[in-house]
């Protein structure tokens, strides 16, 4: 399958993500203003560190929306598989601001916890309330989309974080309307920053391998030199790789030695076959080098 082909195959999931990332965008952004305002006038940091979560969320949609559009480009000469890796760079950059983002809030914790601050907990659980309502709505838009995409998964994952901090604000809230104790407050912004960085370790964990071009979760390298080995005729394999260029999309490449001379061509169709029956492996590329020997040149 050339280039073209696995650029056109993405291009339907694409628009559909670019779709799910917009409306979600737009949502976030527009709630973040009213918790941010919620959280300075209820002088909460449980709902203020999760408005700037969601302000770093809208950023990071923004960003995933920005790595689709240049994903959804034509290739080039310079760039013969277009720019499809901009979804995993957004995604470690998405990971890395859930990093940043939870330092931020434990740093503010602390300081509350040092020097507890008069918290209005009815505000707090109005807004936290809506909020809560906000991200379920966002996090179910890109549920599905975060199944075939690292990039949106980084923002499901973000959307997924603010869901945490709504529903720990809430808990807080009540506390705080229950017992008058406003430590509850940051205790809870410190639980918030320990999800994000959970939530937030595996998605670097995975765009970094891809980034590094690792194999490909769901693939044994081992399996499929194998498999590859048991082809008849097939002598040995060397320079053999396999990695994923972005989300769903695995790449093959191996120089099989054959055994005899003659026959190559039928050793690669099988391989191909087999690679793409029991793999699903459309984009692969294999050389067949056969003896190096008098009789094979003759015959060649």
């Amino acid at each position: 399958m050339g280039h073209h082909h696995l650029h056109d195959a993405r291009l339907e999931d694409v628009g559909r993500n670019r779709s799910r990332l917009g409306f979600v965008f737009v949502i976030t952004v527009s709630f973040a203003v009213v918790e941010v305002v919620g959280g300075i006038l209820s002088n909460s940091l449980a709902l203020l560190s999760d408005a700037g979560h969601m302000v770093i969320d809208a950023a990071a949609i923004g960003l995933s929306l920005f790595a689709l559009s240049l994903a959804g480009k034509p290739s080039t000469a310079q760039k013969t598989y277009a720019l499809v890796r901009m979804e995993i760079i957004a995604a470690f950059l998405n990971g890395l601001t859930l990093i940043a983002l939870a330092g931020f809030i434990f740093y503010e914790a602390i300081e509350r916890i040092n020097e507890p601050p008069e918290i209005k907990g009815g505000l707090m659980m109005t807004v936290a309330l809506i909020g809560m309502l906000i991200n379920i709505i966002g996090g179910w838009i890109l549920w599905k989309g975060s199944h075939t995409s690292l990039n949106v998964k980084g923002a499901f994952l973000h959307v997924m974080g603010d869901l945490a901090g709504s529903v720990g604000a809430v808990l807080a809230a009540g506390i705080v309307m229950l017992t008058g104790w406003t430590i509850a407050d940051p205790l809870v912004s410190m639980f918030i920053g320990a999800l994000i960085i959970y939530s937030s370790y595996g998605l670097l964990k995975e765009t970094l391998h891809i980034l590094m071009e690792g194999s490909p979760r769901g693939f044994d390298s081992e399996e499929i030199l194998n498999k590859i080995r048991s082809v008849k005729g097939v002598k040995d394999i060397h320079d053999f790789h396999i990695w994923s260029l972005t989300t769903g999309v695995v790449l093959l490449t191996a120089h099989v030695e054959t055994d005899k001379c003659g026959g190559g061509m039928i050793i690669l169709a099988e391989i191909t076959s087999m690679l793409q029956k029991d793999y699903g492996l459309s984009h692969s590329t294999i050389q067949i080098e056969e003896p190096e020997s008098v009789e094979c040149s003759v015959s060649c």
